[in-house]
């Protein structure tokens, strides 16, 4: 029988959990043959699941009827869905009794599912709680775990925390004031990426019709609500002298009314529009890139050497935004708050860029192919 390590990670507005996750699995599928690895995700994404007979996907159901389901049902329905969730989740523990579980960064999964199958695991089973550089602001982490007792049962029962960063640019561990005992238990990973072999950069540009010219990368992560800031690189663009020309990357989540929004502002320019792209040429190849500034895409640019112009995202919560200040704090990507961002001030940005493209080394806060996080886990077992 494999050693089972089970991984637990969950997307609601993004990719970003997904890919952080499967670039662990293939270092830890690599590093040992007799490793087996079981992802539970709600997630949809098909470009994630292919890394070979050890490794399988437990797919979670997200709701049974959308979109059928009447607004009255829908409450009703979700419930019913989480139960599922939540049964899969513990029978999956305890039939398997995997030797590891990682839990990417909800410590007890999406309001608490994963709950039921961290009680049920058995003693000899170690868990991890995979933790994002910045989760939210402290004040909001410390209400919502609470709320839900994680505090109580990471002192319980994780084994060892895994930090997604690095405590020169962020310090995890200080803001969420976690306590003593699990510091103890804690370490720095570095911001885990994946490096590729090679960047076949002509080859990019002739699959998306690109040619020659200079072009500006404008992405928002997955999608579902990067509207405003393709919206906002289109209308900067225009600003920008010469107009240079957009390559705009809606996201495979972005909703299809969004989506053709999108495709009819950039029409006039010649903008190109595409639902999903290879980020790591598309990087490469950009004069300069506009972002959110989620986890994936500012590691991706910082690991090519680029320094992106990151517009986090402006809701309630801050993830995006306290990063973007911390990397910009370093200048390692060039920050414009949300809530104050215009065409104009993005223009200055996207023609400073353009002027003088960022090249910075972030070598010293990376984790190549989460390897360092593979190897604390594979130390956890026997």
């Amino acid at each position: 029988m494999p050693t089972t390590i089970l991984m637990y990670a969950q997307d609601t507005k993004g990719l970003g959990h997904i890919r952080r996750s499967i670039t662990i699995a293939r270092s830890l599928l690599e590093a040992r043959d007799d490793v087996a690895v079981l992802l539970a995700t709600r997630s949809s994404w098909p470009g994630a699941f292919e890394l070979g007979p050890r490794f399988e996907v437990l797919r979670l159901p997200h709701r049974f009827v959308e979109p059928a389901a009447t607004p009255e049902e829908q409450p009703r329905e979700a419930v019913a869905a989480r139960g599922l969730r939540q049964a899969l989740l513990r029978e999956a523990v305890v039939h398997l009794r995997p030797a590891v579980i990682l839990i990417d960064n909800e410590p007890l999964g999406v309001k608490g599912e994963m709950r039921e199958a961290i009680e049920a695991a058995p003693p000899s089973t170690r868990i991890v709680y995979g933790m994002r550089d910045v989760v939210d602001t402290p004040e909001r982490t410390h209400a919502k775990w609470a709320e839900l007792g994680v505090p109580e049962l990471l002192l319980r029962r994780f084994d060892r925390i895994l930090v997604y960063g690095h405590p020169d640019l962020f310090d995890t561990l200080g803001t969420y004031e976690l306590d003593p005992a699990l510091v103890a238990r804690a370490g720095y990973n570095g911001y885990v990426c994946a490096p590729p072999e090679r960047i076949d950069g002509a080859a990019f540009r002739a699959r998306h019709g690109i040619g020659a010219a200079p072009f500006v990368l404008a992405t928002g992560g997955g999608g579902i609500d990067a509207f405003p800031v393709l919206r906002l690189a289109v209308e900067a663009a225009r600003l920008v002298p010469g107009c240079p020309r957009l390559l705009l990357v809606t996201g495979p989540l972005m909703p299809d009314e969004d989506r053709a929004a999108v495709a009819e502002l950039a029409a006039p320019e010649g903008h190109l529009v595409v639902r999903e792209v290879e980020m790591l040429p598309a990087l490469a190849e950009a004069a300069a890139a506009v972002t959110m500034g989620g986890y994936n895409t500012v590691i991706e640019a910082l690991m090519l050497g680029r320094r992106p112009i990151v517009v986090p995202r402006a809701t309630h919560k801050q993830e995006q935004l306290i990063r973007a200040r911390a990397f910009a704090d370093r200048g390692l990507v060039r920050y414009l708050e949300p809530e104050t961002t215009t065409a104009e001030t993005l223009a200055r940005e996207i023609a400073a860029e353009l002027a003088d493209p960022g090249r910075i080394d972030a070598t010293p806060y990376l984790d190549p192919h989460g390897r360092r996080a593979a190897a604390t886990l594979l130390g956890l077992v026997p």
